[in-house]
């Protein structure tokens, strides 16, 4: 190597080592030691309407009944998924609402409730048809006094000084028996049943209402007068263990007075406690899987920017297109305001791109290709008649992975953007996506918007078919012209690409909350249990990374470290009280100060490296030019020696004509003295 070359490479070498404490090293530092975190959320469980000697307090604390520890985790395997690396360690504290409660707040449900008499899903009959399948959609009417549910959350939150307050930096779990209120009877019930459906129910049920209406082509949900509780708008769910039966959480849940006679239960004997115990414990455990400490079902990451790309093919006919206009089934604005609100601290964009599928010839016959009209006998006899036409969903899955770039050219997945890619199809006629498993078709439910999308980690799939647009006009009592569109069911698949999950993943009863992850509400917005999971975990995340830094720091740079670790007392602080968005806020800070201390210590300890390697190199290149000009000349007498110095004009040898130092004596090629 040429000297000239040796100096480049040492210098191109020091300036690597200068950008590596703020470019490599800092990642490496705080990437060895695996994160952990532990952090405390206070539950407070109320009984109303339940005599305090019915529940062992002492048992039902214990490990086995109640989750006191539960991890953060990914639903999804890696890469989509790991542990979050948090625990959280739950504390309950018990408390029994008086007779002067119960009776007050009895008194405010009579005050709004309303009497309907309408079909009820938990009432249905079988009715056969000609082609020998089995129809279920038969509903029988059922007298039912129903409670608006967001009204009853928000008086049960502004009453709770009647209960000692309810936490501020934690959850309230209310559990209410009131079967002084029309309730359904065990002796309605085994009527009913003993003539195998066959009869019209007697008795009256009461229930928790909400209404929810499609924002784009306004379709009303239908059977949303049938939950037995509710929450998400403040920190506090309910449960009424005496309303119901409801459709929705059938077999699992059904109403306590109903159970405790075909169980022949006596809550005043030792077994009677011990059932009711752990009766109450396992909703207790549901609440606080679903709710306060919900799984993740793909990995959140915190960015400074989420990006929604919605791409809309229309795949419907002319006519089709003509009675509902594409452009009135989705609606950006709200999508992006949506997510505004989820993440308060993170710009937010959200676009929609109309595609004409016949621009895309392989993808329109990918869908060609995995098109059939389902018609199965199987389930036809079991069930719902399964009759509709279906496109497979993996292989146009496939094509649009294997295309991504095509449609998403500036995709990203880091901390300066987070890009959620949203496919959406039209179809004719009554055309969905499913997903198959072995030979069974997954169906499609638009009533629960179940497989109208799927979100699958890098890109999310959504479908809607003519009928899902004109829907009011198939079903009874008729909606004329009114639908539904795609806004909804893109922020569902998107919550989840965002690492939200169902709030039903441990029990059907979870889904009785606001929340736009639920299957049984139609929400725009995310509840305050969806706000404090990804909040939270970006919070958590950041904090991990700045205190595997701070174990370097420790060592290297104790006087940062302990500013660094004051300013995570701040963040701590808000954390505590769930404020998580000022808590991210004060732990960004820490993370870009860790980073600086990190950089500037590992400085101090590479620079004097590469000064001793520098020293090192220089000394050995000097030497090599010393030896280099004083090594013997091929020919040279013995004893003589060239001097190398600054030359002045070039000279050449007589003897073989080559070039010479204008200062040597003998010629360095051949050896012969040089005439002057």
């Amino acid at each position: 190597m040429k000297p000239s070359k040796l100096i480049v490479f040492i210098i191109s070498v020091m300036m690597l080592l200068t950008m590596a404490p703020n470019q490599v090293l800092v990642e490496q530092v705080h990437a060895q030691t695996p994160p952990q975190r532990y952090v405390s959320i206070p539950v407070k469980v109320v009984f109303v309407g339940v005599d305090p000697s019915t529940v062992d307090l002492g048992y039902i604390k214990w490990g086995g009944n109640l989750p006191t520890t539960t991890f953060g985790q990914v639903l999804q395997p890696p890469p989509g998924g790991s542990p979050t690396g948090v625990v959280y360690n739950v504390s309950y504290t018990f408390t029994f609402a008086g007779d002067e409660y119960k009776s007050k707040l009895e008194s405010y449900l009579q005050s709004i409730q309303e009497v309907k008499n309408e079909p009820n899903p938990w009432f249905y009959y079988y009715t056969g048809e000609p082609s020998g399948y089995v129809s279920t959609s038969n509903f029988y009417s059922l007298k039912a006094v129903t409670y608006d549910a967001n009204k009853v959350e928000n008086w049960i939150y502004n009453n709770q000084q009647d209960l000692g307050d309810f936490p501020s930096n934690g959850w309230t779990l209310m559990f209410m028996y009131l079967p002084e209120l029309p309730s359904y009877s065990y002796e309605d019930y085994s009527d009913f049943l003993v003539y195998q459906r066959a009869a019209k129910p007697n008795g009256t049920a009461h229930y928790y209402s909400v209404r929810y209406q499609d924002s784009d082509l306004g379709y009303q949900l239908r059977y949303r007068d049938y939950s037995t509780g509710w929450g998400g708008i403040h920190r506090l769910w309910f449960n009424d263990l005496s309303a119901g039966p409801t459709f929705w959480t059938w077999p699992e849940d059904f109403p306590l007075q109903i159970e405790l006679k075909d169980n022949n239960i006596d809550l005043r004997s030792p077994y009677g406690r011990t059932w009711f115990t752990q009766y109450v414990a396992d909703y207790i455990t549901q609440a606080t899987w679903n709710i306060v400490t919900p799984f993740f079902v793909y990995t959140p990451t915190y960015s400074s920017k989420y990006t929604f790309d919605v791409h809309i093919f229309d795949n419907r006919t002319v006519k089709e297109k003509q009675a509902v206009d594409i452009h009135s089934t989705v609606d950006p604005d709200k999508i992006r305001a949506t997510f505004q609100d989820l993440l308060p601290y993170s710009d937010i964009e959200a676009s929609v791109k109309f595609e004409d599928l016949s621009n895309y010839k392989v993808l329109q016959e990918v869908i060609r290709s995995n098109y059939k009209y389902t018609d199965s006998f199987t389930f036809g006899v079991s069930g719902q008649p399964l009759q509709y036409g279906i496109v497979d969903a993996r292989p146009v899955y496939m094509y649009l992975e294997d295309n991504l770039q095509k449609f998403e050219p500036n995709f990203h997945r880091d901390r300066s953007e987070f890009t959620v890619p949203v496919f959406a199809f039209a179809f004719s006629n009554d055309t969905l996506f499913t997903f198959t498993y072995k030979w069974i078709i997954a169906q499609p439910d638009s009533e629960v918007k179940a497989l109208l999308g799927v979100a699958l980690g890098d890109i999310t799939l959504v479908s809607l078919s003519q009928q899902q647009f004109q829907r009011g006009n198939y079903v009874t009592p008729i909606q004329p012209g009114r639908g539904e569109g795609f806004t909804q069911v893109i922020i569902h698949e998107s919550g989840h690409m965002l690492g939200l999950s169902h709030p039903h993943n441990f029990g059907p009863v979870g889904d009785f909350i606001m929340s736009v992850m639920g299957y049984y509400t139609y929400d725009y917005v995310f509840g305050q249990s969806d706000k404090d999971a990804l909040r939270r975990v970006h919070v958590d995340q950041i904090y991990l990374d700045v205190e595997s830094m701070l174990e370097t720091l420790s060592s290297q740079n104790p006087l940062s470290s302990l500013s660094i670790r004051n300013e995570l007392n701040g963040v701590d602080a808000k954390y505590s009280q769930m404020d998580y968005v000022g808590a991210l806020s004060l732990v960004l800070k820490a993370e870009e100060a860790a980073r600086s201390a990190l950089a500037s210590s590992l400085s101090g300890i590479v620079l004097p490296m590469i000064y001793v390697i520098a020293g090192i190199v220089v000394g050995f290149v000097g030497a090599w030019i010393v030896l280099r000009r004083h090594a013997k000349p091929r020919g040279l007498p013995s004893g003589t020696m060239t001097t190398w110095n600054v030359p002045a004009r070039p000279r050449y040898c007589t003897n073989c004509g080559k070039p010479t130092h204008p200062n040597d004596m003998f010629c360095y090629y051949c050896g012969a003295k040089l005439a002057y």
